[in-house]
């Protein structure tokens, strides 16, 4: 009996009883609270995402706050040319022109625009967004000004502005992984839906206003400016040619890394660091 207890603890096992006592101690520990300590023990999530973080980082925060003016001048347009197309030509069937020429581009191209803004630079793809909203406005102006706005030039208008709107919100949107930390991209994506409502909300204020102090043309005229900030926001932006880029790219190959040009997360700097 000696010499088989001596064997059986010599191999390093505990007694029955032991395990036992072990077992239940383990089974009164919940599984949930076990993967919830495993989580908090991660790597991965040492340091947990700050509130709002993208508005209290450098990088981020400039491009929240341009996407969100550029959807305010956006809806400024609507406001304007809305009103002067009434008070020319008071026609019922442009008024739903005016809405169906807005969407329906996003409709018919927003996979294509998708994958252009996948395959090409985003920032030379939002610059000629920017530059197509600017042109409409521009436009705009210069018909109002000499009183030669005909039913043809309004549609025409309608339309670039609905394809700019288009072309502009996935590049927009997939830009906000060169910008954002990855874990803070999901605060990063619903702050910029959030500036952009808020966009959306004040443009018609804004427009309103400037329709007042300066009246419909030189607002309109004035609505460009609301477009430069992002533009020249991307035009400070480093290129994807860059070093900066293309240590970028070399780290992507390792381990997660954004898919355009300025990360400064990632240790690529951008003009503003």
């Amino acid at each position: 009996m000696g010499a088989h207890l001596t064997a059986y603890l010599g191999t390093g096992a505990r007694p029955r009883g032991d395990c036992t006592r072990a077992r239940r101690g383990r089974s009164r520990r919940s599984p949930g609270a076990a993967i919830e300590s495993e989580r908090r023990l991660s790597p991965t999530n040492l340091q947990a995402p700050r509130r709002f973080g993208p508005l209290r980082d450098k990088h981020s925060r400039p491009y929240l706050v341009t996407a969100g003016l550029s959807m305010m001048g956006d809806n400024i347009e609507h406001v304007i040319t809305y009103w002067v197309l009434w008070q020319v030509f008071a026609s019922p069937w442009l008024v739903g022109f005016q809405v169906i020429s807005h969407w329906l581009p996003f409709l018919m191209f927003s996979v294509l625009f998708g994958s252009l803004a996948e395959k090409y630079d985003c920032r030379r793809i939002i610059q000629i967004a920017q530059g197509l909203f600017a042109f409409v406005s521009l436009a705009w102006g210069l018909l109002f000004l000499t009183g030669t706005l005909e039913m043809w030039s309004a549609c025409v208008l309608l339309v670039l502005h609905g394809c700019a709107g288009a072309l502009w919100g996935p590049a927009e949107q997939l830009m906000l992984h060169d910008f954002a930390e990855p874990r803070e991209l999901p605060s990063a994506v619903r702050l910029n839906a959030t500036f952009k409502s808020l966009g959306v909300l004040a443009g018609p204020v804004v427009g309103s206003v400037l329709m007042l102090l300066l009246g419909p043309t030189f607002g309109i005229l004035a609505n460009i400016l609301f477009y430069l900030p992002m533009t020249v926001l991307m035009l400070r932006t480093p290129s994807p040619a860059t070093p900066a880029a293309a240590s970028c790219a070399a780290r992507r190959s390792r381990s997660w890394t954004p898919r355009g040009c300025c990360a400064p997360w990632a240790g690529t700097r951008c003009w503003w660091a």
